[in-house]
């Protein structure tokens, strides 16, 4: 997994001294956060990529997803309040797309909340479409989960 810079933003794999503050920012804004152990197991399997945003060592994002035959499954993506609309979302999901074309898939799947406007804008642009709809998905936000697939 190849490291990015952008200014001082390093979007990395996940080291484990910042397990914790992965999951206490999927936490704060996840419905479908994962735990530590869950964070840790997933690090170091090979069919799963998580990865890291820290800015001068702060873990700011991260995003998670899982490998299969044919495609990435987006698992997470969690930006913290203070570092959103910069790009590192973008970034995030730059950085599973690069890994997906490496390992020769086919599309990458993800799900996001059908009001998180800013997160479906988002991926439309970076060419995902709508490929169906899961109700009250989010039952925290009591949000419809919209289920979003891009070929690659």
């Amino acid at each position: 997994m190849p490291v990015f810079w952008a200014l001082n933003m390093v979007i990395e794999a996940l080291k484990s001294e910042n397990v914790s503050a992965a999951a206490k920012l999927e936490a704060a804004y996840l419905d479908t956060a994962w735990s530590e152990k869950q964070i840790e197991q997933a690090r170091l399997r090979e069919d799963t990529l998580y990865l890291s945003a820290t800015e001068d060592g702060k873990l700011c994002a991260v995003a998670s997803c899982v490998f299969s035959a044919y495609e990435a499954m987006v698992e997470n993506v969690a930006v913290a309040e203070d570092f959103r609309r910069r790009g590192i979302g973008k970034d995030l999901m730059k950085a599973i797309e690069d890994e997906a074309k490496a390992r020769s898939l086919e599309q990458i799947s993800l799900e996001v909340a059908s009001r998180n406007t800013a997160a479906t804008e988002l991926y439309k642009k970076m060419g995902f479409s709508v490929a169906g709809v899961r109700k009250n998905f989010y039952r925290r936000q009591n949000d419809d989960g919209l289920v979003m697939i891009k070929e690659i």
